[in-house]
């Protein structure tokens, strides 16, 4: 009998392609439940990141309602009303706290706390996060959200806004503790958020003009119109109308941004006063001011245009070595407008003193100046939230009294039929003029004759 051995490599080839097939799908199903993993990972990251960040946007919107709160009790603080006058004194003496604790030199430096005591979320001296959760939602279903900490300051070492087509002018209360002190002012404007400027090359469509238009290309730093408006402690309305001397209560210098080599970032404080010299023989005629511009302007990384202006002192304030000896710090303001209305740009406003080495007075010419503080100008809240073990930190700036400060951009406004609006006529002439008996206009052509 003969016996066959068993022939094993039948059906080989049909084995390994399953276990190659089989291999192959597993590395392909272990992928995809990775990539599942790691994107739901991700969006649940991304969630928490959103809702910490929102929990910080809370804290932010809860310091507006205190701070509303506050001064709305500074107003009108009164005995008449007890159960009232105890509730504004907590909300005034919680948000004077924190004010108090941004100051490092405090004993409550840091304090968090200040914003969540005003209004009663927790009791004084709670130290507690303030949870964020719907008042329908069941404590089952509540997401485990809240700001942790809020700190609020009103002594700032700038003052921060934007300009845009929507707010083209700032008034800016330039309040310091001290404002006699005040030599110069430093203004830096446009960022990265406002236009890319990795180059030094910005979009200077012809240098030859004054003012730079306005580019559809690579984002140009805008033109600022920059106004000082201050007094003496005492002072009339006619003294804003005229420079008397080396001294002025009102100037204004247009600051035009350019790569030209010729350019400063400095104006002189005489630039200032005949700026609002209107005598028949001025000497200024006020031309605007070429800024330079670009990432490494040497002054700041932050912005891409900075300018110095030298301050000349007020109208009827004595002076020392050309300086004040005297300002009133409620009529001292910057008015920064943004002629053209576009485009939209972020800056910075910073004072400098004159406590320079070698008895030089400080201008704001570089950063080596003494700067000083601003005091009551804006209100600096930074505010930390939390979503589950996630946390997110913002500051926003808000303003410390009236945003709504009745400054007019522009001086006439005529609307309405033609019974109440104003009629101007315009004509073209060729060799007129103004006789000096009677002041009457004659020519010498009368086919130049007004229209």
């Amino acid at each position: 009998m003969i016996k066959r051995k068993p022939n094993f490599k039948k059906g080989a080839t049909s084995i390994y392609v399953v276990v190659i097939a089989t291999l192959l799908f597993s590395v392909i199903t272990v992928s995809f439940i990775r990539i599942v993993i790691n994107e739901t990972a991700k969006t649940t990251s991304d969630e928490l990141a959103q809702s910490a960040y929102d929990s910080a946007l809370a804290g932010v919107e809860d310091s507006k309602t205190a701070l509303k709160q506050y001064f709305e009790c500074r107003a009108s603080l009164n005995g008449s009303n007890p159960e009232e006058g105890s509730k504004c004194q907590t909300v005034i003496n919680s948000i004077e706290t924190g004010f108090a604790s941004a100051d490092p030199s405090s004993a409550k430096y840091g304090y968090c706390d200040a914003v969540s005591e005003a209004l009663g979320r927790i009791s004084a001296g709670e130290d507690k996060e303030v949870l964020i959760r719907e008042e329908t939602t069941s404590s089952s279903d509540v997401i485990d959200q809240a700001y942790t900490c809020v700190i609020i300051n009103n002594v700032l070492d700038d003052y921060r806004a934007e300009l845009d087509s929507g707010t083209t002018i700032r008034v800016i209360p330039l309040k310091t503790t001290n404002p006699t002190s005040i030599t110069g002012i430093r203004i830096s404007w446009f960022i990265e958020d406002d236009g890319s400027f990795d180059t030094l090359n910005f979009a200077y469509p012809n240098n030859s003009n004054k003012f730079t238009p306005i580019s559809n290309g690579t984002p140009t730093p805008p033109t600022l119109s920059a106004q000082i408006i201050q007094t003496a402690p005492s002072f009339g309305i006619d003294d804003f109308e005229n420079s008397v001397g080396n001294s002025t209560n009102r100037g204004t210098v247009f600051l035009v941004p350019t790569n030209e080599t010729t350019a400063s970032s400095h104006v002189t404080r005489d630039v200032v006063v005949a700026s609002n010299n209107h005598s028949s023989d001025r000497t200024s005629s006020n031309a605007p001011h070429k800024v330079p511009c670009g990432k490494d302007n040497g002054l700041s990384e932050e912005f891409a245009c900075v300018a110095s202006i030298e301050l000349p002192g007020p109208v009827n304030a004595s002076t020392a070595a050309g300086f004040p000896t005297a300002r009133n710090g409620e009529t001292f303001f910057l008015v920064l407008s943004l002629p053209y209305g576009q485009p939209t740009t972020h800056f910075s406003v910073q004072l400098c003193t004159d406590n320079e080495a070698g008895g030089i007075r400080g201008d704001c010419r570089n950063d080596t100046n003494s700067t000083a503080k601003f005091t009551d100008a804006q209100i600096s809240i930074d505010s930390t939230g939390r979503a589950n073990d996630m946390y997110s930190r913002v500051e926003a700036r808000v303003e410390f009294g009236d945003i709504h400060f009745p400054f007019p951009e522009f001086a006439v406004q005529a609307t309405g039929s033609d019974d109440d609006s104003i009629k101007k006529n315009f004509y073209v002439t060729q060799n007129c003029f103004i006789s000096s008996a009677g002041d009457v206009e004659t020519c010498s052509n009368t086919g130049d004759a007004p229209e």
